[in-house]
């Protein structure tokens, strides 16, 4: 079966590279009530970047504008679909076709399906959506 890919918004949340970070960032979403429909995190020089995508965007940005951290948005790929040999395949060789390199890429696969978010440079998302199908 062929992934599903959709154009969401993420957020991009950098704190100070400090143990806890994640865990105060998850505590903030959870207490506001803000699910979650991926995350990542990692360290990039002194500071610590952390994408997450909502559920509900529109939700989630009140309590993202009251954020004490640098938080911005940055649009996405989100790709689900079942979990088979090459799954992802497609959506980076359509990628790649187009000349458009990736800036951060995570997957998971759970239980015979997985999820993938992919994120380019933004001034290639039009480009990326357009070799996507989107």
């Amino acid at each position: 079966m062929a992934a599903t890919v959709r154009r969401v918004t993420a957020f991009r949340v950098t704190v100070g590279d400090r143990v806890g970070a994640m865990a105060d960032v998850l505590a903030a979403a959870r207490n506001a009530g803000i699910d979650l429909q991926s995350l990542a995190g990692y360290v990039c020089g002194t500071e610590g970047v952390i994408l997450a995508v909502p559920k509900d965007l529109h939700k989630a940005r009140p309590v993202a504008a009251g954020a004490p951290w640098a938080l911005g948005e940055q649009d996405v790929f989100l790709v689900e679909g079942d979990d088979e040999r090459g799954a992802l395949c497609g959506v980076t060789e359509k990628l790649a076709a187009a000349q458009i390199s990736l800036q951060a890429a995570y997957a998971v696969a759970v239980e015979g399906r997985f999820g993938a978010v992919i994120a380019v440079a933004p001034e290639d998302v039009d480009a990326a959506a357009k070799a996507l199908g989107l």
